[in-house]
């Protein structure tokens, strides 16, 4: 040992000694969750045992998360009280968060009765328990989303879930505190030269209504720098927004067997190699040097700048376009669909068109989960803030689906803002259900979640078809028809 080293036990002169940690180091990203996942049943009580506080134990045990000592603050009381904090409502300050305390004990199975909890031990929980186990929660919902509509489905629509895979691409920015600049560095804008941002980049399968959190980044993170690709040969058709606009993203998806939907860019001007839909004559010119006509226009191009040295593909896409008339404006697509009989442009149209599926699900994290109301500055509560909101939308879609089952009703009668205040109501009255010294009744708590959201849930204006059912509907008959036959 050398002279000015010092043993590590050994606190310098003038310092306070070093408060254990209370939990161990994180790892790194979940990968694999082999957890087993209850079938769906109408008289099982499937949400109970899904997270059971054994589960949740030894989802954190996987992740380092769990308690070397057993205190006040336990990890499943700790994510039921992330879970309902950070569920429907207005602005919360850690001061708002121990008032979800007494139900969180309750949540986790510890009976009627709390010890009062200070901000100084949540605020540590929010520093120091690994995010990573959140996001293993997050992950075993999934799976157990999946299964459940996989059950769900049956033919057709089990042949349109494995031949269209819908993905919702995008990305949202949200503001943090000022002291994690150095994490979450933000573009300078005319109101702020310097200031915090997260971006979180976001998966949204169309007709299973889930999202996936693909990464969170600093807002200055170009979204074409996320690998969102699925494993090679999944049959997915991926709608995205310009911000994804790149040639060789465009090759890869085409060369794993996959498919994209985009917008054009405005600056894009593609030879035409053939004409489904136009003038036959616009064959060999560029896209800019005809004037389009018509109603609708159905194209093979390849996408390539003006000069050789110029960023190219390798491979031909179609591009479609619509005439809006009140708009005296054509919306031009391009996408690597090029069956034109089972992908007509009205269909393709209409599924761009979907893509705000994805906008309004970042409307309901920030405005109905208050998901960009930070109360932690630390980027590991910032983290479980963001997956306590996901899993409460989860939850949500797990109540959503058995109600499904029982009233055989669509998944876009339910209201999901409707749905996530109801599911939140009931949570906050488990105290009701509970016996002294007793754990909460699942049995009657689900029954209570499932009447409250079929009864407060439902849209107001079901008379009015949404656009995403007579998608599914075209989509359907479609595959019925080539696949299954008459």
């Amino acid at each position: 040992m050398s002279v000015n080293s010092r043993p590590a036990s050994e606190p310098t002169r003038g310092s306070r000694p070093q408060k254990p940690k209370r939990f161990q180091q994180a790892k790194g990203a979940v990968q694999d969750i082999n957890m087993p996942l209850p079938e769906l049943g109408v008289e099982q009580k499937e949400i109970g045992e899904l997270l059971s506080p054994e589960t949740l134990r030894q989802l954190a045990r996987r992740c380092n998360a769990e308690d070397q000592r057993r205190r006040k603050l336990t990890c499943e009381t700790f994510f039921w009280l992330a879970v309902l904090a950070f569920g429907p409502g207005g602005t919360i300050s850690l001061q708002g968060v121990l008032t979800y305390f007494l139900v969180a004990h309750l949540m986790a199975g510890l009976g009627g009765v709390a010890a009062n909890l200070s901000k100084e031990a949540v605020s540590e929980n929010f520093r120091e328990r690994p995010w990573q186990f959140f996001e293993a929660v997050l992950l075993y919902l999934l799976r157990t989303y999946t299964h459940w509509w996989q059950q769900l489905a049956g033919q057709p629509q089990a042949l349109v879930v494995e031949q269209m895979q819908v993905l919702l691409i995008d990305a949202t920015i949200m503001r943090v505190a000022n002291k994690l600049f150095c994490l979450y560095p933000a573009r300078a804008t005319g109101k702020r030269k310097q200031w915090a941002g997260v971006k979180l980049h976001m998966s949204w399968s169309l007709f299973r209504s889930v999202p996936t959190l693909l990464a969170l980044t600093p807002e200055k993170h170009n979204e074409q720098k996320i690998d969102f690709l699925r494993p090679a040969g999944e049959a997915v058709l991926y709608i995205f927004d310009l911000g994804y606009w790149a040639y060789h993203l465009f090759d890869t998806i085409i060369e794993n067997g996959q498919h994209f939907l985009s917008r054009l860019r405005a600056d894009c001007n593609p030879p035409i190699l053939a004409v489904t839909s136009g003038d036959p004559q616009w064959v060999g010119k560029r896209l800019k040097e005809i004037v389009l006509t018509g109603e609708q226009v159905d194209l093979v191009v390849r996408l390539r700048g003006s000069h050789p040295t110029h960023p190219q593909m390798h491979h031909d896409v179609r591009l479609i376009g619509q005439w809006r008339p009140l708009e005296q404006v054509w919306h031009l697509y391009v996408t690597t669909l090029l069956d034109t009989v089972i992908y007509p442009v009205d269909l393709l149209v209409d599924l761009y068109r979907l893509r705000w599926q994805i906008e309004i699900l970042f409307r309901n994290l920030k405005s109905v989960l208050r998901i960009a109301n930070f109360v932690s500055i630390t980027d590991n509560g910032i983290r479980i803030q963001i997956y306590a909101a996901l899993i409460h939308y989860v939850l949500t879609h797990l109540v959503i689906l058995k109600a499904m089952q029982i009233t055989g009703r669509k998944l876009e009668d339910f209201s999901i803002p409707y749905c996530l205040e109801a599911v939140q109501q009931v949570l906050h009255q488990v105290g009701h259900l509970v016996i002294k010294d007793q754990v909460p009744p699942w049995h009657k708590l689900e029954i209570f979640l499932l009447k409250v959201v079929i009864a407060q849930g439902l849209r107001p204006n079901r008379k009015r078809q949404p656009l995403i059912t007579h998608v599914n509907t075209t989509l359907l008959s479609t595959f019925s028809e080539f696949y299954l036959g008459p």
